[in-house]
């Protein structure tokens, strides 16, 4: 008898878990409102992204480009980068970007988080240079579109790990801040179904 009990719960805790499986979310962009979107996403820095290291605060204009290559059941909508540039940087800092790596939007209901992986970026001044990677590293927000004119934006408050470079880099990470303005498609949201 006492097994009998104990095979019946393992029988309904198995038909919860396939129940809970069958409904797992789905991530995905749309573009117009009620279209799934797949293209290519571009995304200009508002003002300037700023690199704070231990030696220099670096202000730069930027931009990303990518396509959506990953999304659906049980999946956070993901790509991988094309194209990212930090330029006209502050106090003759060159930032250049090795590997652009992939970025991934997870909407978690109440929030939204953008992740970033195998991106290695660059920033060289007077032969000082660090070396930054990210490996699923949290590198900020996401707002989307309010209404079918407007940008959705992506909101950066990174702490990226230090990867290799000058003993005058330190040890930390560098902090990455700055707002990205969407500028194609328009609009665009990410839902959680």
């Amino acid at each position: 008898m006492k097994y009998v009990k104990i095979i019946g719960l393992l029988a309904v805790a198995t038909a919860a878990l396939m129940v809970f499986a069958g409904s797992a979310s789905a991530d995905t962009f749309t573009s117009p409102t009620g279209t799934v979107y797949t293209g290519e996403i571009v995304a200009d820095a508002e003002g300037h992204a700023v690199l704070d290291n231990p030696i220099a605060k670096i202000e730069c204009a930027s931009s990303v480009k990518g396509k959506v290559e990953e999304h659906g059941a049980g999946k956070v909508v993901k790509g991988n980068i094309s194209a990212l540039s930090f330029t006209g940087c502050t106090n003759q800092w060159h930032v250049t970007v090795e590997a652009a790596g992939t970025l991934s939007v997870n909407n978690e209901g109440a929030s939204t988080s953008v992740f970033s992986s195998g991106a290695t970026v660059e920033a060289t001044r007077f032969g000082v240079t660090c070396r930054y990677a990210t490996n699923n590293t949290k590198v900020g927000g996401w707002t989307n579109s309010a209404t079918d004119s407007s940008h959705a934006t992506i909101h950066i408050t990174a702490s990226v790990p230090l990867h290799s470079g000058s003993f005058l880099c330190g040890e930390g990470a560098t902090t990455w801040t700055g707002g990205y303005t969407v500028i194609q498609p328009v609009p665009l949201i990410v839902h959680n179904t």
